[in-house]
């Protein structure tokens, strides 16, 4: 108790000297961490922070729905957890509401001292269809109510890379490989060679960048057909961190690099085609296990370059 009274007496003499008003919120906030945990209140999350912290999502195709999912707990460890039951709220602001919408699976909750984790998923819905490089950004903002006021937030900024396509990794820690997936949403066709075609009854000429839709792609040769893509993808990785799954069957029509690791050969780098409205995996090993490659958000960059024409 002696200590308490004493750091709250100290916080007091700071406010009046002239360090300035950011160093006197510091040392109340340390203060006024220092009590909740020492009545053991806890309330923590594995993406939101007591502060604020920023996630850049780089990969979105500027079209589909985005999922967060996230966690609020009532622990410091696995040892130190609250007394008590907590309450509290979850709010979600877009930085622009006429072209993006945020739903949240639930807007507030209690964590039960029992069962010390609350899970919660929010769904980030465009409103219109965004162009390449056009961003945006959330705020999710978790407050306890109940027995002490704690405000945990953390703001998502999202930036188209290459509209239509997303890209993504799925790891954890501990699995010997991860899944990056691709989707193309784009339900069109472009000409990466220049040819002549009969489409719809008149004979045309195209010339590389024009562009196809579904029903005139259809109605291409063979030969033609091989003319056009919907989404070119280059994977660039270092097979001293990540090595490529070789039984994948994107290799059949794919074009790649190697590059030499401990005398071995690896891949390094390959190109193929996505076609329209289609998904693509791939597997990838790990050299060290213990590493999580998860993005976006768990890692600000990818371990493997994308990149899309």
């Amino acid at each position: 108790m002696k200590r308490r009274k004493l750091i709250i007496i100290i916080a007091a003499i700071l406010l009046l000297l002239p360090f300035g008003v950011t160093f006197s919120r510091y040392v109340i906030k340390n203060v006024r961490n220092y009590i909740m945990e020492a009545n053991n209140f806890f309330f923590n999350s594995d993406k939101l922070v007591d502060g604020g912290t920023t996630y850049g999502i780089n990969n979105w195709g500027g079209a589909s729905n985005i999922d967060i999912q996230f966690e609020l707990n009532n622990h410091k460890n696995n040892l130190l957890t609250s007394a008590s039951d907590i309450t509290y709220t979850v709010t979600a602001t877009p930085s622009d509401p006429t072209s993006i919408r945020c739903n949240l699976d639930s807007n507030s909750g209690v964590i039960y001292k029992a069962e010390k984790t609350d899970s919660l998923s929010l769904t980030i819905v465009p409103l219109r269809v965004f162009n390449d490089n056009e961003s945006f950004s959330v705020t999710v903002q978790a407050i306890s109510s109940s027995p002490y006021v704690k405000t945990l937030s953390a703001t998502f900024v999202i930036t188209v890379g290459r509209r239509g396509i997303d890209y993504a990794i799925t790891d954890s820690v501990g699995s010997p490989y991860f899944i990056f997936s691709i989707t193309n949403a784009l339900d069109t066709y472009k000409v990466t060679s220049p040819f002549t075609a009969t489409v719809n009854g008149v004979s045309t000429s195209y010339a590389v960048n024009d562009t196809l839709t579904t029903e005139e792609y259809l109605q291409l040769s063979s030969e033609n057909k091989a003319k056009c893509a919907s989404a070119i993808i280059t994977l660039s990785f270092n097979p001293s961190e990540v090595i490529m799954d070789t039984t994948s069957d994107i290799l059949k029509r794919a074009t790649y690099q190697t590059t030499t690791y401990n005398g071995v050969a690896y891949i390094s780098s390959i190109t193929f085609n996505v076609d329209v409205l289609t998904s693509e995996e791939i597997r990838f090993y790990k050299r060290n296990i213990s590493n999580n490659y998860t993005y976006p958000i768990t890692n600000n960059t990818s371990i493997v370059t994308f990149s899309a024409s």
